[in-house]
């Protein structure tokens, strides 16, 4: 890693697994031979962690049963990718009264706990100073999705199908749970309340977890499941604006972690696809979710009047004195106001009609006029 301005991708979130996790993906999933070096650096990298991994095994053991989350119950921010999730998870987080997963643990997060002292200072002068995707200021303690982590914990995560992308069984199996059976949705359960608890014995177990995860919306039965208390905010954005962002999250960040070939014709149906399918899910389930629990924000509203938009959230979510955190908020967006979001292109000719059909029902349930 580095400092420098055109920082590439060079490591891979896989690194800390198990050396049963991996073996158990790769007997999954066919390596592509460009990407055999990559493979094996995992293993080894897998390997030589293994010992560090024990230590943490052994100190949550004894610790991680004094976490409950029934009387803090997670707020989940949720949303498509590039719908502005990460914005919105920044101005919230700036109450302290939530505890967030940082980026340290999500990255180092089985041996997090022991190796705080040594590596969370290396990994602040390691990392970038901004995301390769679209230049958001990140360091050690900036606030990430824990499905980073859960890829390391367990194959059962939408998120394995980025490093494997001819595999979206992950995907239609642990995001939507569309061909998940009984026992699988259980065993998802059981890994994602245990990391959350984890999450929450680093961050200060008595704090409510704030969680920022696109992956997240199209579980949100199976999280309501989990935590009938708990809230939603989710946030929208002009489909045209989302998929040519993800397009380019996928070239500038997704494509760095794939262990398979893939084309570019395929990303494009990927990203179709995975648009369709999370948006939908969660359409489908949104009523059943109390109507006091879940709010739903467009990204040009938060643009246009970041304050009033979380001042806002506060209220219909009850989230707690919005004027106690109100100074915080300000002092942060005095930070990002000469930010300046990508610029990209219109559409492409070949790709708008495929949006036009598979996406009309976005653009119908949150207004957006299509072209």
């Amino acid at each position: 890693m580095g400092n420098n301005k055109e920082y590439q991708v060079k490591d891979h979130q896989l690194f800390i697994s198990s050396v049963l996790h991996w073996i158990r993906l790769r007997s999954q999933n066919k390596i592509s031979p460009k990407k055999k070096h990559l493979a094996r650096k995992i293993f080894w990298i897998s390997l030589l962690t293994l010992p560090f991994r024990w230590l943490q095994n052994i100190i949550l053991f004894f610790r991680l049963p004094s976490v409950s989350l029934k009387e803090n119950q997670p707020v989940f921010v949720i949303g498509h990718w590039r719908s502005g999730t990460t914005h919105l998870h920044y101005l919230l987080a700036q109450d302290k009264r939530f505890s967030i997963l940082e980026t340290f643990q999500a990255f180092l997060f089985r041996v997090a706990f022991i190796s705080k002292a040594i590596m969370k200072p290396i990994l602040g002068k390691l990392m970038p100073e901004t995301r390769p995707q679209d230049n958001i200021k990140i360091d050690k303690n900036s606030p990430q999705e824990e499905d980073h982590p859960l890829t390391n914990l367990t194959e059962k995560t939408g998120m394995q199908t980025f490093y494997f992308p001819q595999n979206v069984s992950y995907f239609d199996k642990y995001n939507t749970f569309r061909d998940a059976s009984e026992q699988e949705v259980a065993q998802w359960k059981k890994v994602y309340l245990k990391m959350l608890k984890t999450i929450a014995l680093y961050q200060g177990k008595h704090k409510t977890l704030l969680l920022k995860n696109p992956h997240n919306t199209s579980r949100v039965k199976v999280l309501h499941e989990l935590f009938p208390a708990s809230k939603f905010i989710f946030i929208h954005r002009n489909p045209y604006d989302v998929y040519l962002s993800t397009k380019h999250l996928y070239d500038k960040a997704v494509t760095t972690q794939w262990l398979q070939e893939f084309s570019e014709q395929e990303v494009e149906e990927r990203v179709l696809y995975f648009y369709e399918e999370s948006l939908k899910t969660y359409l489908a389930y949104r009523d059943n979710l109390p109507k006091e629990n879940l709010i739903e924000i467009g990204f040009d509203e938060l643009d246009a009047d970041a304050l009033g938009t979380i001042e806002r959230i506060y209220s219909e979510v009850s989230l707690g004195d919005f004027e106690a955190v109100k100074p915080e908020i300000e002092a942060y967006l005095e930070t990002v106001k000469d930010y300046k979001k990508n610029a990209f292109r219109s559409v492409p000719d070949h790709i708008l009609p495929r949006i036009n059909k598979r996406w009309k029902f976005a653009f119908d349930e949150w207004g957006y006029e299509m072209k």
